[in-house]
């Protein structure tokens, strides 16, 4: 019984305990609101501000901003800077491969020419040589005519410049066919403003004919092409000879071409002149011609040289077409193969044409030829007379021989003893050494031409 009691005692003094503690507590939170109802409006701000301080984990210091600030801008940079490298890089290989392929192709076009057109390493003949243009006689092709019988004459639109080489003679049936070569024959014609030709051998009827040949730029100017630089349009030209003019170097890139220089050498690499202008006495000697091309896109600028084989200089092939005053420079009489007088055209009743071979040092060999054509009759050589030196005559000869076989300078004589060339076999009377130089001292015939071989 009195445990009892002291267990209910025991219960009531907790149960006032805790009813104790629940007040306490209940005063002790309104007292807060109190005192925090109490406080101003910036008292609380500034008591929320501590608070969040003390309990947000997530915030970033002073010193962690400014670490973050700084390498964000050096990542930033080296972004810019890098994309900045390789914009550069491209920029400068687009304009690098630009202007390179522009001086590449006008380069071609210079020298190769295009479509239907010949370049300047197919010139026949140099009409002018400048250091910023150049005029030149490419081949020129008749393509207007048709085959007739054996015995038709055809008339070429272009004359055939005197003492040329003989035309190249091509046919065929149809365009699908390939051409054959047709030798072809020379016509003598009263008509000296146009050339004749012939065929030698008989060709289908109707078939299609082609002459090619070395066209005369004095009697048709039109024939002659020429290239040259225009420093305000900083362009390159091809002017076809009809007043037709084409750009050989215009672009879409903005590619200008700065500048155009031609240097011109001769067959052992000479250059022939350093002056603005060849002179026209030096411009058969021509066999190669260096061309540099400046070119300019944007603030990027690229140089290109190449040299140019003139493949057709007479120079180079050895068969120079002769006319008055010419001095041509050929072996001396110990290392001379071949020298003869060919494409004898032009010749009337008493013409004559005459040479001085004169050396550096010894006496000069004067060969002088006459010519006979009687009416209508094809012309002859008359008589060959050889002067060593000049002013007295050591041998005279009368072939009458055909003007169409020319003249072998290294053959004149039964014994070949006043010939040109030293004969090993023979007691020479005439033997030049040293370098020589071949003048045409006269000349009434209206062409020729001489081959020279070392």
């Amino acid at each position: 019984m009195n445990n009892r009691h002291g267990l209910v005692s025991l219960r009531a003094n907790g149960l006032v305990s805790l009813r104790a503690k629940r007040s306490n507590l209940c005063e002790h939170r309104l007292l807060r609101r109190l005192r925090l109802l109490a406080m101003t409006d910036e008292h609380r701000l500034l008591r929320c501000l501590r608070l969040l301080a003390m309990t947000n984990e997530q915030g970033f210091t002073l010193l962690e901003l400014m670490i973050t600030i700084v390498l964000t801008v050096i990542i930033t940079g080296s972004i810019y800077f890098c994309m900045n490298s390789a914009l550069e890089s491209w920029s400068y290989s687009r304009d690098q491969l630009g202007i390179q392929k522009v001086l590449s192709e006008t380069i071609d076009k210079i020298i190769s020419g295009s479509f239907r057109k010949y370049g300047l390493k197919d010139s026949l003949e140099l009409v002018s040589a400048g250091t910023t243009e150049v005029e030149f006689v490419p081949p020129w092709v008749d393509n207007t005519h048709t085959a007739g019988n054996l015995n038709f004459i055809y008339t070429l639109n272009r004359k055939i410049k005197p003492g040329s080489a003989m035309p190249l003679g091509q046919s065929r049936v149809t365009e699908k066919d390939p051409w054959q070569f047709v030798p072809l024959g020379l016509m003598e014609t009263e008509n000296q403003e146009s050339s004749q030709l012939q065929l030698k051998l008989a060709v289908l009827e109707g078939s299609q004919l082609r002459f090619i040949y070395h066209p005369d730029y004095e009697s048709d100017p039109d024939v002659a092409r020429k290239i040259y630089w225009d420093e305000t349009d900083k362009q390159i030209y091809f002017d076809d000879g009809t007043g037709k003019v084409e750009s050989l170097s215009q672009n879409l890139f903005g590619v200008e071409i700065e500048k155009m220089e031609l240097r011109y050498y001769t067959n052992s690499n000479q250059l022939v002149t350093d002056r603005r202008w060849v002179d026209v006495a030096d411009l058969p000697v021509i066999t190669g011609v260096e061309l540099r091309l400046e070119a300019k896109l944007n603030n990027h600028k690229q140089t290109l040289i190449t040299f140019v084989t003139l493949r057709n200089a007479p120079a180079r092939t050895g068969y120079l077409n002769l006319r008055r005053d010419m001095r041509l420079h050929i072996p001396d009489s110990e290392h001379i193969r071949t020298l003869m007088i060919t494409s004898l055209t032009g010749i009337a009743n008493n013409d004559k044409l005459q040479f001085e071979a004169v050396p550096s040092s010894g006496e000069i060999w004067r060969l002088t030829v006459d010519f006979e054509r009687l009416g209508g009759a094809k012309p002859v050589i008359k008589m060959l007379t050889v002067e060593y030196p000049p002013q007295h005559t050591v041998y005279t000869e009368y072939p009458m021989s055909s003007a169409d076989l020319g003249i072998n300078l290294n053959l004149i004589g039964n014994d070949g003893r006043y010939d040109y060339d030293d004969d090993g076999d023979v007691d020479d009377m005439v033997l030049l050494q040293g370098d020589v130089d071949l003048v045409v001292t006269q000349m009434n015939i209206k062409g020729a031409g001489i081959f020279v071989r070392p």
